[in-house]
């Protein structure tokens, strides 16, 4: 994973986290299951600077971003869709992560 473009990962994880619609109605979780790990997503980026993501980094951030799917009850569909897109502008070499639905 030495060869991902870190700049446009944050940006594709950034965006898919923007563009999946939340079909959850509890606003309680929203905060926890959204808000919480986006803001980590955003810290963590500030944090890596100009030095490129571990394979273990970039699961963790993956990992924050299922959980906003997660929380927002995104279709397995669309979860699959936002992450051959982070691969794919990013060259990050990642399988999906399992999907519950």
């Amino acid at each position: 994973m030495s060869d991902i473009d870190s700049r446009a990962f944050f940006g594709a994880v950034l965006k898919a986290v923007a563009c999946t619609r939340n079909h959850n109605t509890d606003e309680t979780g929203y905060a926890e299951g959204v808000l919480t790990p986006t803001a980590r997503i955003r810290e963590f980026e500030k944090e890596l600077g100009d030095r490129a993501l571990t394979e273990a980094e970039a699961a963790q951030v993956l990992g924050w971003l299922d959980s906003t799917f997660q929380a927002k009850l995104t279709p397995a569909e669309e979860r699959e869709h936002y992450h051959r897109y982070i691969a794919e502008v990013s060259g990050a070499t990642r399988a999906p992560a399992a999907v519950s639905a």
